[in-house]
């Protein structure tokens, strides 16, 4: 289980990381365009958008796997071990179902709203939307496989997020 999620961890940064330096060049070149020639690409603007959906999806579904997800751990460090460890449980179950309602609510908007075009790039709506079932689904998968690892001992539960290891 533990490769499977190393294997999909590597996976969404490779997307990620992809999907933002594209972003990053894009918006370099429409400002150096913009302010140096007075011109721009057509749909830059909106590509840059999807991107950055994209980017942000995946990146809270990483921060979720690799737990750096922000927390606030101030009460929980002065509980003992074991309630620490059914608070992470109840925090991953809760995060887990967060994320499965809005991975539900996104899949019924891309179906009503998704064949609509984005005027300038002629491209069907969902192509951008999909970036939310992907990030949840990633997430649920993440919040999952934490606590398979977990309760089976394979990896420690009730340790404070973003800890340097």
């Amino acid at each position: 289980m533990k490769k499977v999620e190393l294997g999909l961890i590597k996976l969404l940064e490779i997307t990620c990381g992809i999907c933002f330096v594209v972003m990053f060049v894009l918006v370099v070149t429409q400002v150096a365009l913009r302010y140096g020639f007075n011109e721009s690409i057509g749909g830059a603007n909106e590509l840059a958008t999807i991107l950055f959906a994209y980017t942000s999806a995946l990146g809270i579904a990483i921060g979720i796997a690799r737990r750096d997800h922000m927390a606030n751990s101030w009460f929980t460090e002065r509980l003992g071990p074991r309630s620490r460890r059914i608070i992470d449980v109840i925090g991953l179950v809760l995060l887990a179902l967060l994320n499965a309602v809005i991975f539900w609510y996104s899949i019924r908007w891309i179906d009503i709203t998704g064949a609509r075009m984005i005027s300038v790039l002629q491209v069907p709506r969902w192509t951008a939307q999909i970036a939310i079932p992907i990030g949840t689904g990633a997430s649920v998968i993440f919040c999952l496989i934490k606590l398979w690892l977990g309760l089976k001992g394979d990896e420690e539960l009730g340790i404070p997020w973003m800890r340097e290891s």
